[in-house]
Parts: C-alpha cells; sequence; structure tokens
C-alpha cells in the first residue's frame, strides 16, 4: 500500500514538475524510494571468479567455433576431391580409349564419343564439368587456336550431337547448344576475359538500362 502511495506521489510530481507540493510527502519515504531505485541485479557486482568463467566459457565457445570451422573446410574438400573423380572417370569413359602410360593416350574417334554422350545420357552440365576439368589439369591457359586434344575432341562431339534432331537424339537430357557455349568460354579463356563478369555487368545493364560507352 505504502508503495502504491509512493508511485502515485512521483507521478503527480512528474505530471506537474513545477509544483513541489509533493517533495515533503516523498521526503517521508526514503526507504520505500530507495528501494524503488534500485534491483538486485544492478547491486550484485561481477567478482574476479566471474570474469575468469566467462572467459573460459568464451575461450571454449572459440575452439568449439575452429573446430566447426575445420570439419567444414574438411567436408567441402572431400566433397570436391569425389566431384573431380567422378568427372575424371567421365573423361576415362568418354574420351579415352586406352591408356598406353601416364603421359599416352588413344583417344576414341568423334563418332564414338557424340555415340557415348548420348548412351550416357550427358547433360550439358555434365560436359562443362569435363571441359572445366580438363582445363584445370592441363595447368595452362586454353584457346580456340591451342588447345588440349581432349578439348578438341569434347567440343567437336558435342557439335555432332547438337545437330541431331530432337527426335533422333535418345538422351532427353541434351538440351543444350553445348558446343557453341562452350568455343565461346574457349574463346574467352583465351583473351583473359572472365565470362561470369560479363554476364553479370550485362544483368546490371539489363536492370539499369544502361548502355556501353564506345
Amino acid at each position: 500500500m505504502r508503495k502504491m502511495k509512493l508511485s502515485l506521489l512521483l507521478f503527480l510530481h512528474l505530471l506537474l514538475p513545477d509544483c513541489d507540493a509533493f517533495l515533503p510527502l516523498l521526503d517521508r519515504c526514503p526507504r520505500e524510494s530507495a528501494s524503488l531505485g534500485a534491483t538486485p541485479n544492478e547491486k550484485k557486482m561481477l567478482t574476479p571468479a566471474d570474469a575468469l568463467a566467462l572467459q573460459k566459457q568464451a575461450d571454449a565457445l572459440r575452439a568449439e567455433a575452429r573446430s566447426l570451422e575445420l570439419a567444414l573446410k574438411e567436408s567441402k574438400e572431400e566433397k570436391a576431391r569425389k566431384e573431380a573423380e567422378k568427372v575424371d572417370s567421365l573423361i576415362d569413359q568418354i574420351l579415352v580409349s586406352f591408356s598406353i602410360d601416364d603421359s599416352t593416350q588413344m583417344l576414341n574417334t568423334e563418332e564414338q564419343v557424340a555415340q557415348l554422350m548420348q548412351d550416357k545420357r550427358l547433360s550439358a552440365d555434365h560436359v562443362n564439368k569435363i571441359f572445366d576439368r580438363i582445363c584445370e589439369k592441363s595447368q595452362r591457359r586454353q584457346s580456340i587456336e591451342n588447345c588440349s586434344p581432349l578439348i578438341s575432341l569434347l567440343l567437336d562431339a558435342a557439335c555432332k550431337v547438337d545437330c541431331l534432331e530432337r527426335e533422333e537424339n535418345p538422351n532427353k537430357r541434351w538440351n543444350h547448344r553445348v558446343e557453341r557455349d562452350l568455343r565461346k568460354k574457349l574463346f574467352a579463356m583465351g583473351w583473359g576475359i572472365d565470362l561470369e563478369d560479363v554476364k553479370s555487368k550485362d544483368r546490371i545493364r539489363s536492370l539499369t538500362g544502361e548502355k556501353d560507352i564506345y
């Protein structure tokens, strides 16, 4: 009840700040006003032991975060390794007839590769991955004028499949002009052009209406 009275007096004093009539009444309740002004949490001070405990918790959380980050990195690397193995297997199945040694291979013919692309139901994404993997393993810049025999064979075979009428191609995954896009990619690589950067700029121009200035 006393707290309710004190709260009412405080409210009236705030409502009428110029009126000092309520001050004597407030002075009669020093204990109540003090108890209303402070909470148990505000009175509690952080001790050295508390600080040490918090530090240990922070160290444990940082160690856990580093462990999770390392596990995620290893998982990504393992996923990339398995993907590379799958693509390497596709290269051997599609393009290579047999290997004489580590540096010498006998390749399939253009017709054989085109047929295998249909039989194994390769998509544009598969062929792009094969292309990228060959470029990665060659460790040199590829270009239209100077490309790996594997890439040349891949493009020529893809062109054959591209030229098939849809009804003639049993591989219904093949719904793209693969050879055309790969030649564009190869041309860009030869000139050091980042196609993704070009596409990104084109998307921005299409949204903003900006035009090139020549």
